[in-house]
């Protein structure tokens, strides 16, 4: 069911990954968008009013995996040309997310390299 929901949301990232100073980049479907909402609840550690500590959240399938992933290149196509010119983001947290226990899909919060 959580694969019918992504049908027609979805969009193409690169997962930039790092394996004995080699890098390797692979496209991957995901569902890709911002993070607007701040819960008020949880306070900021520097006494500041609560703001926002992710700006994207990517949603991917539960079996993906993020191990050795070093950023994930806002781009369609997996070349390193693309992947140069392409907005970066690094991985905040990765939390399993849904109804069922264990989740039924991924929910990777996601900062903007500056």
């Amino acid at each position: 069911m959580v694969n019918k929901s992504f049908t027609g949301r979805q969009r193409n990232v690169v997962l930039v990954t790092n394996t004995a100073g080699s890098y390797s980049y692979s496209a991957m479907a995901v569902v890709f968008r911002p993070d607007l909402a701040v819960d008020p609840q949880i306070p900021d550690q520097s006494g500041m009013p609560p703001h926002a500590q992710a700006e994207l959240v990517l949603i991917a399938p539960l079996g993906t995996n993020l191990a050795g992933v070093v950023f994930i290149a806002d781009t369609p196509t997996a070349t390193t040309a693309s992947v140069q010119a392409a907005p970066k983001y690094e991985i905040i947290t990765s939390v399993p997310a849904g109804i069922i226990p264990g989740g039924t899909h991924l929910r990777v919060y996601l900062r903007r390299f500056r």
